[in-house]
């Protein structure tokens, strides 16, 4: 539901998280990242990613964007809109169910909307509530993942650090 609301709410000049390419600002943060894999941490290799041109960017200031404090505000006030919901019709749940579905695209989600009074009032309100776009870009935090996408005239590659 939130990575549903986080792409309805996207910039178009940001990267969409669903085909972002994540990394850490720090070879530390990387391997402690990596670890929670299925790897020992010393069964990784921190690398420098060098682009054709800088892609898009964002970094969060968060070490994971689980841990992004949209998603217990978000969910909270979501709940909150739904204290009744489950009282409701069949059909009034299937009009909400938009929002919870995986993959949602922002066009699909607009469709929906357009069709359902209570399911625009809902997503309105709590797409108010984002705020993981408002991150600074220039400001480089230590401990603030990154994520980006590659265009198909770019490209990256790996330099073990």
């Amino acid at each position: 539901m939130v990575d549903n609301l986080w792409e309805f709410t996207r910039p178009a000049d940001k990267p969409s998280r669903r085909h972002a390419v994540y990394a850490s600002p720090t070879p530390q943060l990387a391997l402690k990242n990596a670890a929670a894999g299925a790897l020992a941490q010393d069964q990784y290799v921190a690398c420098e990613l060098r682009f054709r041109h800088a892609p898009a960017m964002i970094q969060l200031t968060v070490s994971d964007a689980r841990d992004h404090p949209d998603i217990r505000k978000i969910q909270s006030l979501v709940n909150q809109q739904l204290k009744d919901w489950a009282a409701g019709s069949l059909q009034d749940k299937l009009g909400l169910a938009p929002l919870f579905l995986p993959g949602v695209t922002q066009e699909e989600l607009a469709s929906a909307m357009a069709g359902n009074a209570h399911l625009d009032e809902l997503v309105r309100q709590a797409a108010a509530a984002v705020t993981i776009w408002s991150a600074d870009p220039v400001t480089v935090s230590p401990d603030g993942v990154l994520f980006f996408e590659i265009t198909e005239d770019n490209a990256y590659t790996l330099h073990p650090v």
